[in-house]
């Protein structure tokens, strides 16, 4: 357990005078900076929650200074930072010590303590170390904080009770270039856990024909889901012929092959157009007779794709909404699949994936520049999580 934060001594740095209620103010004439311990505060008692609890340290708490009168608006609490409250739900776990203070109109300052206690979750709950576990009415499902811990790592550290690997050039898929016109060969090899972030690494390199290599990852083996916010922190590589993506296929092609039963293009982005990210959806009826919507989201001034930017979709039964740092970039509630009614086809469980492809359509089969690989061409990302709303709301 953590030691408790006594954040008076810290913080004042000096002594606070307890004093019966009925003996609250000083009739001195010069009282405006005297602090008054235990005034008249409402709904302060000590409290035991769990990891991830809710908690608002305000709900139900009032002040009243020595005369009765209501000073509740000017609370101010010492000691939340320790909680990592998360929007209203805590995240750390231990005992801490929150001062209350409340200033009356005449500038006398009254305090009191709280203890709050949060016992730690469950370390068997394979939820238990997902950061942010609730946004909004979301809580979280599925995530993979890419911290290298697991019972079924592969050799460079990625989780494989998350993750599987599609390899090669698509062939074994009837895809041969990833059906794009790509230029790379999928290796497990290319991606690793570092430093708490998954990397996906782009070589030049020849490998069984091809002259690049690079890593593809999906989650079909592992996890699905049907509806809910699907987001990650994602830094992305620059130059001319690299294509990285985050974007989720169906788990079982209910209204037939691609892209009648649907894809979500959460991001993908041109490296060689580091100001800018696109979110896009594909529907309709099976190649040829697909089509899509999409939407380009700009930068502001001094951020890139080579930063890390949280890229996310929010998906519901009759609506789609893409975000990139919480700003929206599109929204569709129009789409369709052959021979069937809205919702189809985003109305059945999608997986996951992650890929930084060579070449291809996408950007009309533009290649990187030698030199590109004179330093490491890295896609990396530091988490990626899953969400589904609160059922009991």
């Amino acid at each position: 357990m953590k030691k408790i934060w006594f954040l008076m001594v810290l913080i004042f740095g000096f002594t606070l005078y307890a004093c019966e209620t009925d003996n609250l103010v000083d009739d001195t004439e010069d009282n405006d900076d005297e602090i008054i311990d235990e005034s008249g505060f409402y709904g302060t008692e000590d409290v035991t929650l769990d990891q991830g609890d809710y908690f608002d340290p305000y709900e139900d708490v009032t002040a009243l200074d020595s005369e009765g009168l209501d000073i509740t608006d000017s609370i101010e609490i010492l000691g939340l930072e320790h909680l990592n409250i998360v929007n209203d739900y805590v995240q750390a776990y231990g005992e801490f010590l929150l001062v209350y203070t409340a200033t009356s109109q005449d500038g006398t300052t009254f305090t009191t303590n709280r203890l709050i206690t949060v016992l730690e979750s469950d370390e068997d709950d394979p939820l238990a170390h997902c950061g942010n576990p609730v946004i909004g009415d979301y809580v979280i499902t599925w995530c993979d904080e890419f911290t290298g811990e697991g019972e079924n790592l592969n050799a460079q550290g990625i989780d494989l009770d998350k993750w599987a690997f599609q390899t090669g050039t698509g062939t074994q898929y009837g895809l041969t270039g990833w059906g794009n016109n790509e230029a790379q060969y999928y290796r497990e090899d290319n991606a690793r856990v570092e430093n708490g972030r998954l990397i996906i690494e782009a070589k030049q390199e020849l490998f069984s024909g091809s002259n690049y290599t690079s890593a593809r990852m999906w989650t079909k083996p592992t996890f699905y889901q049907k509806y809910g916010r699907f987001e990650a922190s994602i830094r992305l590589p620059i130059g001319n012929g690299l294509w990285p993506a985050f974007w989720m296929m169906p788990q079982y092609d209910v209204y037939g092959g691609w892209a009648a039963s649907g894809e979500i293009d959460i991001m993908e982005a041109r490296g060689r157009q580091p100001d800018r990210s696109i979110a896009a959806l594909h529907f309709g009826g099976s190649w040829p007779n697909n089509t899509h919507t999409h939407q380009v989201y700009y930068f502001p001034a001094g951020r890139s794709i080579a930063d890390f930017n949280v890229y996310a979709v929010e998906w519901e039964e009759d609506e789609i909404r893409w975000y990139v740092n919480d700003n929206l970039v599109k929204m569709s509630r129009l789409w369709f699949t052959e021979g069937h009614d809205f919702p189809a086809p985003f109305d059945q469980e999608f997986y996951l994936l992650l890929n930084l492809a060579i070449g291809g359509s996408f950007d009309d089969g533009r290649l990187p520049d030698d030199s590109l690989f004179d330093n490491p061409v890295l896609m990396e990302v530091e988490y990626v999580r899953v969400y589904q709303k609160n059922e009991s709301e």
